[in-house]
């Protein structure tokens, strides 16, 4: 069973590395654009034409979504454990499940949906006219099941792997450099 452990840990670090640098050319590729449409605008008193169908069809959709992956993986979502300490460890492991089942079944209902959503999109080879422009949006509707599909597997491989006892996918020290120790901050 090492090896299966080894290998889910590998393949969680190359899609962490991977979505990470998808969201980030897409983070970056939208402030080149936006920077070039406002210089365009201010200087030549033109701006970039379909900027605003790139950023809300493309930019956006990959960097609000797609680090779903990445925050799961660095245990990065808000959570309030106000009761939850006080509680015995079992009780508190078997919540902790539980939570965990419930947002593993939120993820993939919503990467079904989804998915649902982008093949009727490309059943209608979907687009958006803006100004006198055809702008083909169906590939953007692609990485909503990807982002959910992504975040519910690598829950259900943290669920099953906590389950049996097994250590489950983290996210290296190094890669927490610079963020304080959640411990320290209440001291």
């Amino acid at each position: 069973m090492q090896s299966a452990n080894t290998f889910t840990e590998q393949t969680v670090r190359w899609l962490d590395k991977a979505l990470i640098g998808v969201a980030s050319v897409g983070l970056l590729a939208m402030m080149v654009h936006i920077s070039l449409d406002v210089i365009a605008d201010l200087v030549f008193n033109a701006p970039l034409p379909l900027t605003s169908v790139y950023v809300t069809e493309y930019y956006m959709i990959c960097v609000a979504f797609l680090p779903l992956f990445i925050t799961e993986y660095r245990d990065g979502h808000i959570s309030v454990d106000m009761f939850v300490k006080f509680l015995p460890d079992g009780l508190r492991r078997a919540l902790g499940w539980l939570v965990q089942a419930v947002f593993i079944v939120v993820y993939v209902i919503l990467a079904a949906q989804s998915w649902q959503q982008f093949t009727a999109k490309l059943a209608v080879n979907a687009y958006v006219l803006e100004q006198t422009s055809r702008v083909i949006v169906w590939p953007s509707f692609l990485m909503l099941p990807v982002a959910f599909g992504l975040a519910a597997l690598l829950m259900v491989a943290k669920l099953v792997l906590d389950m049996l006892g097994r250590p489950v996918p983290a996210a290296p020290s190094h890669a927490l450099d610079g963020v304080q120790d959640k411990e320290a901050a209440h001291v």
